[in-house]
């Protein structure tokens, strides 16, 4: 019997961290059934988050850097692996890291003795770009204003796209629009596109919003300080949540979105894979650095972060924590 090997590969920003959560969550039902969602590959070390826990970002990592110490690590990996899914007709690896590997023939060595299937979701251009550039700005200290970042984004689908085709005996493509994912969201999506025998929950809520308004701004305030750490994830999942204005599409103006979105190919691509593609205004979202509701929302954000004595202790933001608006004037 063929046994098969399921890459999920992301990408970024298409509801990874809800999926990779609810699979590992579902591990027991999956192995009764012959799956298996090895923790092979996945970084347990206990400095991690949870949801870092649950996807092979190890395995995607071991894959970077040169050829032959790529090589050694898979090499001291696989037995292990072996042994966890020797009972296994299919094994299920997710991780948006495997996007950026070089090496897909070592990775295709790693599964030898498996039939390699990936599934990916594939987003809108301009979409994509703006939730990425948020994303690093919430998880990272990345400090650039967003023209600068889409002009390095790097996007080349195209190219993406052949070289897992090379690899992989099927690829499954998917749009991420939620008009077209099965029921509405990527976990109902994938586990029909992977014929996995699991029911989804009926209410798939976010795990990782994106963020925008002030809220984005005072976190690429943080990284331009030099204050990032990665802590600062749950209060600002916890304000997103709250507060609308604090999460979705980021403000981006018309002759900007037309240019952007002309100057990729990723568009053209998708719709000659799936047809009409939606493309979302950006005019209408949450400006960053929004001088008209600033007061108000550091307000509402400072006490989140008071925990932090880094934070709270910088004259800059403690300026911000005393109602000195003016000094934003100096970042701008």
């Amino acid at each position: 019997m063929t046994r098969r090997a399921i890459l999920h590969i992301g990408r970024h920003k298409t509801g990874t961290t809800g999926l990779q959560l609810f699979l590992e969550s579902r591990g027991a039902e999956l192995e009764k059934a012959g799956f298996c969602y090895p923790r092979s590959g996945r970084d347990l070390s206990p400095g991690q988050s949870r949801e870092d826990q649950c996807a092979h970002h190890g395995l995607a990592r071991s894959l970077m850097g040169p050829r032959d110490i790529v090589r050694q690590r898979l090499m001291a990996l696989r037995p292990a692996f072996l042994d966890e899914v020797r009972n296994a007709h299919t094994v299920i690896l997710s991780s948006e890291g495997f996007q950026n590997v070089a090496h897909l023939d070592l990775l295709a060595e790693f599964l030898d003795g498996f039939e390699i299937e990936t599934i990916c979701y594939l987003r809108e251009y301009l979409a994509y770009v703006t939730s990425s550039y948020a994303q690093e700005i919430k998880g990272s200290g990345l400090a650039t204003d967003f023209t600068f970042f889409e002009e390095r984004f790097g996007l080349g689908l195209p190219g993406f796209m052949m070289i897992w085709g090379q690899v992989a005996r099927r690829c499954k493509w998917r749009l991420y629009d939620r008009a077209r994912l099965i029921e509405g969201n990527v976990i109902a999506d994938f586990v029909a596109t992977a014929g996995l025998p699991l029911q989804p929950p009926q209410n798939a809520s976010e795990s990782n919003l994106t963020i925008s308004g002030n809220l984005l701004g005072f976190k690429l305030l943080l990284n331009m300080l030099g204050l990032h750490m990665r802590e600062f994830g749950a209060p600002m999942n916890d304000l997103a949540m709250a507060h609308a204005r604090f999460r979705g599409p980021i403000h981006v103006d018309l002759p900007t979105q037309q240019r952007m979105r002309g100057g990729n190919s990723c568009n053209r691509t998708l719709r000659d894979l799936f047809g009409e593609v939606p493309e979302v205004d950006f005019e209408a979202g949450n400006r960053i650095f929004d001088l008209t509701s600033l007061e108000r929302d550091m307000q509402t954000i400072l006490p989140k972060f008071a925990e932090f004595d880094r934070v709270a202790s910088h004259p800059l933001i403690a300026a911000l924590a005393r109602g000195q608006i003016g000094v934003f004037d100096h970042v701008r």
